[in-house]
């Protein structure tokens, strides 16, 4: 395992647990990157040196601390300015690496599909961009070759001209794959059931509550069979993943399960995995996952709340799941959270009944009544009016059914839209 000196600085608006939980998250992101955290440094600093991020006096013992430790890599928690990190490399003989990279690196190893692919290397070049005048710009060769002779190009451009060429197809490879994706999710929204997306903090247990929610929808055989992927690990899992959950009035719902967020989440990942986000923006209901077992999860809370607001999704109806719960003392359990919060335990499945009915119940509070009428002969839509809505009250006629159902809007949306009043 790389081993790396963990360096940050502490801001007179922080408190000392605000930056060592932050500090704890950068060691977990360093662990999962592969990496091991010997020592870390915290400087408090107001403002960081423009030149250096943390004062010259405090880069000079890093410095010999690294050699001391033979210490090849130092990580800060914060993003560097090009400027900065430059000097820092220069001044400590070492590598440095900021949060933003360090993210960015997780990423890169996680990405599993054609479009998790894609985003992270669209994102890793906007963060390379700014930085390579920096890397190269002590270079002046020129290319040759015919069609080149002449004044030429500095190696500096020719590396920005690549890169900027190389962003541009990504940008039309992502447009195709978007492309795609919002056909999938038209596909998916033209199913008569309300859609459910999953958000949360990284690690809150997302995937582990859709593989709950599986399991007691489906039972053990056949959830086994359509298990998401999910690990104690920062971002195990990149991609959305949609899952059929069947809610306990038998009525059937999507699940969608998100990327994980984190604090300073690099603005290059949010661009770049927009499409992705899309998913969440058009549920029907938000359910925020929070890991109630972590000291600091009012902390990610908020980060996560900050986010979905950023995201224009602060609208949306929204259900909290205080997961862990097993974790959790008698004590623990009582203290005060949202009223719309709910303590379930996805790992032991405690719970998980109660909170599907829940979920039931927070969707039947935007379901409205109508009146239909439907011929005898269109009998899938009977069928779809029984499996999907509650029926107030039936009228038998000449040439057809009248129904009073009630249900949700996007059940009326994509089935009855064309319905009698």
């Amino acid at each position: 395992m790389e081993k790396v000196i963990a360096v940050s600085i502490q801001r007179q608006i922080q408190t000392d647990a605000e930056v060592h939980a932050s500090m704890n998250e950068l060691h977990e992101l360093v662990s999962t990157a592969g990496g091991e955290v010997v020592e870390s440094y915290t400087q408090k600093k107001d403002r960081p040196d423009p030149s250096t991020f943390i004062g010259k006096g405090k880069v000079t013992e890093l410095a010999e601390r690294a050699h001391k430790l033979k210490i090849q890599t130092l990580v800060f928690d914060d993003e560097l300015k090009p400027v900065q990190q430059r000097n820092l490399e220069e001044i400590t003989g070492t590598k440095v690496i900021d949060r933003t990279r360090l993210i960015l690196d997780i990423f890169a190893q996680r990405a599993r599909t054609r479009e998790g692919i894609l985003q992270v290397e669209l994102a890793q070049l906007n963060y390379l961009l700014p930085r390579i005048t920096e890397r190269f710009g002590r270079f002046e060769q020129q290319t040759g070759g015919i069609g080149t002779r002449g004044p030429g190009e500095r190696k500096l451009e020719v590396d920005k001209r690549r890169i900027r060429d190389r962003m541009a197809a990504l940008q039309k490879q992502l447009e195709k794959v978007r492309g795609e994706r919002a056909l999938q999710r038209e596909g998916r929204r033209s199913v008569p059931v309300p859609q459910i997306a999953l958000v949360g903090y990284t690690n809150a247990g997302k995937s582990t509550l859709l593989n709950a929610l599986l399991k007691h929808s489906a039972g053990a055989p056949k959830a086994a069979l359509h298990r998401v992927y999910a690990d104690d690990k920062l971002f195990a899992t990149l991609d959305p993943t949609t899952r059929r959950i069947q809610l306990p009035s038998g009525r059937i719902v999507l699940f969608t399960d998100t990327v994980g967020f984190i604090r300073k989440l690099p603005t290059e990942l949010i661009a770049a995995f927009r499409a992705t986000l899309e998913e969440t923006a058009t549920a029907d209901l938000l359910v925020h996952v929070v890991d109630v077992s972590d000291p600091d999860w009012r902390a990610q809370s908020n980060t996560v709340l900050e986010i979905v607001k950023d995201l224009q999704m602060q609208e949306l109806p929204r259900l909290t799941a205080y997961n862990k719960m097993d974790r959790l003392s008698p004590s623990q359990k009582r203290q005060p959270r949202e009223p719309h919060g709910f303590l379930i335990s996805a790992g032991t499945g405690e719970r998980i009944g109660e909170f599907l009915i829940a979920i039931e119940n927070k969707l039947a509070d935007q379901w409205v009544e109508k009146d239909i009428f439907v011929p005898y002969t269109d009998r899938a839509k009977l069928a779809l009016i029984h499996e999907h809505t509650e029926i107030l009250s039936q009228e038998t006629t000449d040439r057809g059914f009248k129904f009073r159902i009630r249900s949700h809007p996007t059940t009326f949306a994509q089935v009855f839209h064309d319905a009698g009043q």
